[in-house]
């Protein structure tokens, strides 16, 4: 869901833009997307060189990705003004290909540089390094030139940091006359570590906490689909620490486990794909579940739940009540429920509902709706549960769906994710996120179950973009739990919290 082009991201690891100083009256800042941009220019270049030209505005187009593990490494384009419009070379991009650096282990750094204009360039780049930084492979001077047909190039570099810490390493491009582009990066070296060869992976060290905390999974990354993979391969930044990886693997399911329950994340509520509405139950994207984490050595460390995504008409659903009661729930009863390290409080499920509207139509009515779900409570009380509890997607605020859920018979609303509109600074979308759990409070209608995101982008880099650095994403988990701890003790949204996502690469 995106389009290509600049990038601008801001994060931990502080990159910084320098070119020519922005006069006073270009800090008055204007946001711009580039896919509104794109629907008025024709191209890359002409998008690029219309940037250029624009006086007194701040271009913040931003690519970043909705994951709890790892924070992109990101950048900054900053202020712009007449007194640029000459640099024809520009770099988009400066960081490191994995998201994760560690002192004395090489580490791969790429700048992208972009040609605005129509004709051949050239000038000299040079990587400049701290002390604490060594080269290891490539040049620190060098030429690089740009054919006609080119719009971008990237060079890259392999480095050593001799010890820990934030470390700043800087690139700059120079052209003809006075002209020239720097960018720095401000890489977080992580302490070195010395691992022994190893078998088995590590037990999880278990952190206790005081409520517990779920993130959204995303099972998406099966061997048969590694196209996925494709919007990853654009953004090195976002490549998981676990690398590219099968999820059907059991070894995927111990290591997320181990890094979840060791970070407090105490469940997963995974996303589940029916494939056969309106017969006997058959899915799509749940080895994560049936391969990986069933056969996990630690799957007794964490606990999880599904989201049924009720949103492919004609195939996800279900065709009427029979089917779902007699084809679909007994499927999640015998294979999600009755396992020990199911999600079940008050001896009840929770069964997380993406869509529930469409239940409307495939059941024939809001009363319908309300009756299956009725029957559903009692054949799970008929399988040894107290009832179960149901929980439906909604990432808004109007009155009358929110009614609409409670009359569906639905006993929460939670968000999969807040849409924040117009690429905000971290302060706002932490502002935004908290203004839509407060206000969903406030009216009273659906008790809610909170999520908190650290940030968001399409499939194809469009729409709103932004991300919360791991200092401001702390700052809104402490907000989010504060009023978590406000709500009724006795309802699940004081004693859950939902995190999202935790592995949508590609999205997000």
């Amino acid at each position: 869901m995106g389009t290509g082009g600049l990038r601008c991201r801001t994060s931990p690891s502080g990159i910084k833009d320098s070119r020519h100083e922005a006069s006073p009256s270009a800090q008055r800042e204007t946001r711009i997307s580039l896919l509104h941009i794109s629907i008025c220019f024709n191209s890359r270049k002409s998008i690029q060189g219309q940037l250029l030209r624009m006086r007194n505005m701040k271009v913040h187009v931003v690519f970043a990705f909705r994951s709890l593990v790892l924070a992109a490494v990101v950048m900054v384009i900053p202020c712009l003004d007449a007194s640029f419009a000459t640099a024809e070379i520009t770099i988009v991009e400066f960081q490191p290909e994995s998201p994760i650096c560690r002192a004395e282990r090489p580490v791969i750094v790429r700048a992208v540089f972009a040609n605005q204009s129509e004709r051949n360039q050239s000038g000299t780049v040079q990587l400049d390094l701290p002390a604490e930084v060594r080269l290891l492979k490539g040049d620190r001077k060098l030429t690089l030139a740009f054919q006609e047909d080119e719009d971008e190039t990237s060079l890259s570099w392999t480095v050593e940091a001799l010890r820990e810490g934030r470390h700043e390493l800087a690139v700059t491009f120079s052209g003809p006359g006075e002209v020239s582009v720097r960018k720095t990066l401000a890489l977080l070296f992580l302490p070195s570590v010395s691992l022994e060869p190893t078998r088995k992976i590590p037990e999880p060290e278990v952190i206790a906490t005081d409520m517990l905390v779920g993130a959204h999974h995303c099972p998406l990354w099966e061997a048969d689909a590694p196209e996925l993979w494709r919007n990853v391969l654009k953004h090195p930044e976002r490549t998981p620490a676990l690398g590219f990886y099968c999820q059907e693997n059991p070894e995927v399911a111990d290591w997320e486990t181990k890094w979840a329950v060791e970070h407090g994340i105490s469940f997963f509520v995974y996303c589940w794909y029916r494939a056969s509405q309106g017969q006997p139950v058959q899915v799509r994207r749940a080895s994560a579940i049936h391969d990986a984490l069933f056969h996990s050595r630690f799957r007794d460390k964490i606990r999880f739940a599904i989201m049924w995504e009720n949103q492919a008409r004609g195939i996800a659903g279900v065709a009427n009540e029979e089917d779902l009661l007699q084809n679909l729930l007994p499927y999640w009863i015998e294979n999600y429920f009755r396992q020990s390290n199911y999600l079940v409080i008050d001896n009840k499920p929770l069964l997380f509902i993406y869509r529930p509207e469409f239940l409307i139509q495939d059941l024939g009515g809001v009363e319908q709706v309300r009756s299956a779900f009725e029957k559903m409570r009692e054949a799970c009380r008929q399988a040894g549960f107290g009832g179960i509890y149901l929980l439906g997607e909604y990432r808004g605020t109007n009155p009358k769906h929110l009614q609409l859920m409670k009359d569906l018979g639905l006993d929460y609303t939670f968000a999969y994710v807040w849409p924040i509109p117009n690429n905000p600074t971290p302060a706002q979308a932490i502002q935004t996120q908290m203004a839509y759990i407060k206000k969903t409070q406030e009216l009273n209608i659906l008790p809610q179950v909170i999520t908190v995101s650290q940030g968001w982008s399409g499939w194809r880099d469009e729409g709103s973009i932004w991300k919360l650095p791991p200092e401001d994403f702390e700052r809104l988990l402490r907000e989010a739990k504060a009023f978590a701890r406000t709500l009724p003790p006795h309802k699940l949204g004081s004693r859950l919290l939902l995190l999202d996502n935790w592995n949508e690469w590609g999205e997000g």
